[in-house]
């Protein structure tokens, strides 16, 4: 009967420790979050593990050397800490180019070589797939899209941001100080997400320059959940071509080249065995 209630309390114990992390395949990283308030034990241990792999180490960092010889090879060359971990108390993982087969349950803990004590339950969840969103040149918005549960817990906050060329918040809900200039009131949210869950960012004026993978990044309680979209930016001078085969009244077959978007040009060229060419004058037609 101890035993028993031993084990729910265990089991009580780490699901409150725990929390779930989502991220796209395919980004360029994933942080699995660790923070640890104690005082850390002599010759301490910090360890990463996934249960359900063999061998389940992850990483391991000895007092401020990473001890890696024992490390599953799936994780060779992916994983980090943060150099002063154990001086900080941040015993958080990057995990890089996160792959479909890296969802599971990680493990955070940490050793003083006696025994062991579990921080940190992380659901890791890597979802296939991106969502593309088009917009063309002078247009007046566009919304990228972002949704979560509904009912979000009071002190939810979203971030958008984009990884490149280079590192920029795009819009935050709690603080915009940290807002790239370059978007500045271009970036709108809706003011009720914590209801309906809908996180959406709206980008007004969009520029040559928008385009780009945008990341929506959600920190509910302790899970961190992440969407990525790609925006792509067309401009209206950018032309498809298309051929059509027609017959002018009294002449040869022509071929017939449509450029669309912008202008549409006709441009005839006779078929084989015509005697000289044409050239059909087309309305140029605005879009």
């Amino acid at each position: 009967m101890m035993m028993m209630m031993v084990l729910i309390l265990l089991l009580v114990s780490q699901h409150a420790l725990g929390g779930v992390v989502e991220v796209n395949e395919g980004a360029e990283s994933v942080l699995l979050p660790c923070i640890y308030s104690g005082t850390p034990p002599e010759d301490p241990l910090l360890i990463w593990t996934r249960s359900d792999l063999s061998p389940n180490s992850v990483h391991l960092r000895r007092e401020n050397v990473d001890d890696l010889k024992n490390q599953n090879q799936r994780f060779s060359g992916r994983t980090s800490m943060n150099p002063d971990a154990l001086d900080t108390g941040n015993f958080s993982l990057t995990l890089r180019k996160p792959e479909q087969d890296d969802g599971g349950n990680y493990s955070c803990s940490i050793s003083g070589g006696i025994g062991e004590l579990n921080l940190k339950q992380i659901h890791l969840k890597v979802k296939v797939g991106q969502q593309e969103v088009e917009v063309t040149e002078r247009s007046g918005s566009v919304v990228l899209p972002c949704r979560t549960s509904a009912d979000l817990p009071e002190g939810t906050s979203v971030e958008w941001t984009r990884p490149e060329p280079e590192f920029m918040v795009v819009h935050s809900s709690s603080n915009q100080r940290n807002q790239d200039g370059f978007y500045r009131g271009r970036t709108e949210m809706n003011k009720d997400f914590l209801r309906t869950g809908d996180v959406s960012l709206t980008l007004r004026n969009p520029r040559d320059g928008d385009g780009g993978r945008y990341v929506c990044t959600v920190h509910r309680d302790q899970d961190v959940l992440r969407n990525t979209v790609v925006l792509k930016y067309v401009q209206k001078g950018q032309s498809i071509r298309s051929e059509l085969l027609i017959k002018v009244k009294g002449q040869s077959e022509v071929n017939v080249s449509l450029f669309f978007h912008r202008t549409v040009s006709i441009l005839g060229h006779s078929s084989a065995g015509s005697a000289g060419s044409h050239r059909l004058c087309g309305s140029f037609i605005s879009f």
